[in-house]
């Protein structure tokens, strides 16, 4: 996928601040802060390095379109335009996730299903086949938001959301977020050297996030699968090139 576009990564409230920071650290013009999310112009490439280092963020949504539509017949109709097979294969998967603020919607399910509608039949039209499509976020995931007549509508890069990064494979007791664990240790503003003391331990989350912190671990190397991955034309070797960089700098 070529070129550049807006790229959104989401995070809660308050943690805009710090997630800013990190996208700034790896290099990134802040374009805006919003109250849920940082905004950056790059490319599709862009995308897996902060899916591969983010620790504050949720997901990472790529721009591929913006459109008008008041009613669902006109959201779906501009959904249909959109060229579909430059980032789904026939034979593939993909779910629809949304926010949706319109006088017409009462429940952004309806939404979702006009986007689906919409690209099963473009892909029938062209090919006389569509994708399959679901609630799994493992493949292609789309994220459309609505609000009034403007529309977005987005790639999340992400997939299942990198504010979970991987290590815990089975969650006991309710564990703190990993994400936001990472801005909890950021916000006390740890130098990375110095002891770490966390005397409610819990589940541990705070020790181990300031432990991936203290040797550079990049949370993305604990990951084998991210939404960019099942979109035409991903870019495997460069994936490959940025994971090698990650895992070298990890401090034995």
């Amino acid at each position: 996928m070529e070129g550049t576009s807006k790229i959104v990564i989401t995070c809660p409230p308050r943690m805009n601040v710090h997630l800013a920071q990190e996208v700034e650290q790896l290099g990134f013009a802040v374009h805006k802060i919003d109250r849920m999310g940082v905004q950056v112009i790059g490319t599709f490439n862009d995308t897996m390095k902060l899916n591969l280092h983010l620790r504050t963020g949720y997901r990472v949504l790529f721009l591929i379109n913006s459109l008008k539509a008041t009613h669902p017949d006109d959201l779906y109709k501009a959904v249909k335009k959109i060229p579909w097979e430059e980032y789904i294969t026939p034979d593939g998967y993909f779910s629809i996730q949304s926010y949706v603020k319109n006088d017409y919607i009462r429940d952004s399910k309806f939404a979702n299903l006009r986007v689906k509608d919409a690209i099963a039949d473009r892909f029938m039209d062209k090919y006389n086949e569509r994708p399959d499509s679901g609630p799994d976020t493992d493949k292609t995931v789309i994220f459309m938001h609505w609000q009034l007549n403007n529309c977005n509508i987005y790639i999340d890069t992400s997939g299942d959301t990198i504010a979970k990064h991987g290590y815990r494979k089975i969650p006991f007791m309710a564990p703190m977020l990993e994400a936001l664990a990472a801005a909890t240790i950021i916000t006390s503003g740890w130098d990375k050297k110095s002891a770490f003391i966390n005397p409610m331990c819990g589940s541990g989350t705070l020790a181990i996030e300031a432990a991936l912190m203290a040797i550079d671990k990049a949370p993305g190397l604990m990951r084998d699968n991210f939404g960019f991955m099942h979109i035409v034309g991903y870019n495997y070797l460069y994936w490959e090139k940025i994971i090698k960089e990650a895992a070298e700098r990890v401090i034995d």
